[in-house]
This record gives C-alpha cells, structure tokens and sequence, in this order.
C-alpha cells in the first residue's frame, strides 16, 4: 500500500468526539440490541484500527469486516473484540487465516459449510453466521435453501451457529415495506426453525438506514426479535438517505444528529490572475468570464476527488465557498477566489467542519460528482495523511498539524 505523502499539505482530519457522539447515537437508536460496527474497506477511508479503538471507547463491543485481510489487519493492531468476516470464506487459504485470526465466518452457500466445517474442531467449535437472502440478491443463501443448510450447521459439532441475518436493499427509501417484507421472510424461516426454550443465535437486519428507521421496519406484526443491529455509514456521519439529487433539505446527517468524522483539507499552493477569456486546466474547458483569480489546491482525482466536479463542485476558502473551475486532474484543482483575500498557504475545507467549526456536507459534496457519500470518503487515496485528533480540525499551520499526527 502506497505510504501517505507527508510533504502534500493535503490531510484527512478524522475528529474522534464526533465518531463517539455517532456511537452513542447508534447505541441508543438500537435501543438495548448489540452493536456491530462495520469497518470495512479501511474504515470507510477513515484508518480501520482508528476508528475501531474509538468505538470500542465507546462501548461498542463487535466490528464487522469484509475479507480476512481486514480482520487480519485489525488483530495485527491489538482488536481483540470479535471480528464478523461479512464476505466470508472463499477457499481453504480463506478459512485457514480466519480460524488463525479469530474472525468469525459469514456462510453464504454450501461450499462455505464446507471450508467452515473443515477447519473447525468439535472440541473448539468455529462460531460462524449464515446470510438468509431475502431479496438483495447478491450474496446469501437463498431462502428456499436456508432451512436445510441451517439445519447441517446445528448438527455439525466442529460448528457454532452465533447469528442469522440478512441485509436490507431498499432500507434508505421512504417505504418502509420493502423492507418489511424481506423481514417477514426471515421470520418465517427462523420461526420453522425455533425450539422451545431455546434463544437461538443471535438476529440482525439493520444497517445504518434500517437503524434509523427501526420502529418502521421491525414491526411486531413480522414476529421478529433482533438482538443486534449492524450500522456502518451513520457512524461515520454520514447519512444514509442521501443519494444523488440530494441538497441540503431533507433527512441530511445534521438533521438526523450525525457529526461528521472525516475533514478534507488542504492549503493553497499557488495563486494566478486570469484576465477575462483566458482558460484554467486541461482542454481549456472553463473560460473566464471576466478578470478574477484562481486557486490552486495539491489534490485531484488521485487523492480521491471525482473528476465530475469540474464546473460543479465547491471548496470552503476564504469564509465562502468557491467554484470548482477547470477540470480535476490527477494532482490539482482549481477554484475560482475572484478578489478574495487569497494567497498561498491559506487552508481550503473540501467537506466536514472548517476550523471555524461550519458544516461543509460530504453529502452535497457528493451529489455534485454525481454519487454519494459512501464513495467519496472511502475512495480518499491513501498518499492523504489522515490527523486523529480530537474536536474541530486545526487551521493547518504547521504546528497544529504536526501536533496531530
């Protein structure tokens, strides 16, 4: 993996009071279930062995992960709490590391069984969890499947069922039945499957919009107990009901009592007037329309900035937000300052909280580029420092950042 580039004065401030404001947020929306935080893909861009010791401070007692990599990473950093491997086991090498590193399988099909019970041991057994697809339709086992393969696992004893759950396709709409129906699917499935006098496994459906809006989708009609939810976005302050065409109406993080956890930052490099006609960037693509100025900022496309925003996006500089002009390359962009007091040095908020403490929204950020926010914070490259720190993000001068490293 690429190291970050300390001499860039480009840097991601990760803000450790609003990640556990978000964690009691998400705690008290479950509500007395157990918390599994997702931390996938590198902490949603935030620095997974970070974000996951600020949970834990939290509270938070499991994490989740995609591949054993993740979960690997995460124990080579000291996580000793119990690690979900959500993708589950895809061949023997799979199953061999995640029985090495402690994680707990996810088992999609039979050959997931299989790779499951063989490396666990009837005088250890392998905890594992079963995905029920009940129509996301992209990994799980298929309802007309499930029963069977759950009962394999009961009778197994190199194995240990630990929980049952399915992931929620249509849980950031504003109808909540989609989502009740594919809860009332994997009711049907454990409800078959339940003795008498036992608590089962543990269940679980909700993801960051399916917390938020619990009450509406684990309705008592579908005769489901969950005993644990399985947010991701929302603890990162993001929400999860903003797509697109999202503005600054509506069910926005601020509005839902999220903080944002990650502010991208980076300061003035160069500065240059443009006299009226004159073109900024590659191709010549935006023209200026009278005599101004342009800044100049030290990151582009591969940092992590769509190159869409060209023409559309907007910084925080100078007290106000300015125009994205020009097209995003791979190390630069450019915005329009006019006669604002501009020079180099100064520090431009891309999104989250300017040192001044105002909101810049990744999710307006994102609906300029045309996506939303999940993509934008996870795909900041890795050449851009992250701060933890504590708080507002500091102005950028060299000692407040060296101090935060």
């Amino acid at each position: 993996m690429q190291e970050a580039s300390e001499d860039r004065p480009v840097w991601a401030w990760i803000d450790l009071d609003a990640l556990r404001h978000n964690a009691r947020r998400a705690r008290a929306c479950a509500a007395g279930r157990a918390v599994i935080a997702v931390v996938k893909a590198d902490g949603y861009g935030h620095g997974a062995a970070t974000i996951a010791r600020g949970l834990l401070a939290e509270g938070i007692r499991r994490l989740a992960v995609v591949s054993v990599a993740e979960g690997a990473s995460l124990r080579r950093a000291g996580i000793v709490a119990p690690i979900l491997l959500l993708g589950g086991l895809d061949d023997s090498a799979a199953a061999e590391r995640a029985v090495k590193w402690g994680l707990t399988p996810v088992i999609h099909d039979p050959a997931g069984f299989e790779l499951a019970r063989t490396y666990g041991r009837s005088d250890s057994p392998l905890k594992v969890e079963v995905e029920i697809d009940t129509g996301m339709h992209r990994m799980g086992v298929p309802l007309a499947s499930a029963r069977a393969l759950l009962a394999r696992i009961a009778a197994t004893p190199q194995l240990a069922l630990a929980g049952v759950f399915t992931h929620l396709a249509r849980a950031d709409e504003p109808d909540p039945e989609p989502s009740r129906e594919q809860v009332a699917r994997l009711a049907q499935v454990l409800a078959e499957l339940r003795r008498p006098g036992e608590s089962g496994p543990d269940v679980h459906v909700a993801n960051s919009a399916g917390l938020l809006r619990l009450a509406e989708i684990e309705t008592a009609e579908a005769g489901l107990v969950t005993r644990a939810v399985r947010p991701g976005l929302m603890l990162y302050g993001l929400s999860p009901f903003a797509g697109p065409a999202a503005d600054d109406s509506g069910e926005t993080a601020e509005a839902l009592g999220l903080e944002p956890v990650m502010t991208l930052a980076a300061r003035v490099v160069a500065t240059r007037a443009v006299e009226r006609g004159e073109t900024v960037g590659y191709g010549g693509t935006w023209r200026a329309p009278r005599a101004t100025r342009v800044a100049t900022l030290p990151l582009g496309y591969a940092d992590g900035l769509p190159r869409a925003l060209a023409g559309r996006g907007r910084v925080h500089l100078a007290g106000a937000m300015r125009p994205i002009v020009g097209r995003v390359s791979m190390d630069y962009v450019t915005v329009e300052v006019g006669d604002a007091p501009v020079a180099v040095g100064d520090v431009a908020t891309i999104f989250g909280r300017t040192p001044s403490g105002e909101r810049v929204p990744v999710e307006r950020f994102a609906a300029w580029a045309g996506t939303i926010g999940y993509e934008i914070v996870s795909g900041i490259g890795a050449r851009v420092p992250r701060r933890v720190g504590a708080g507002a993000p500091p102005s950028g001068d060299s000692g407040d950042l060296e101090s935060a490293v």
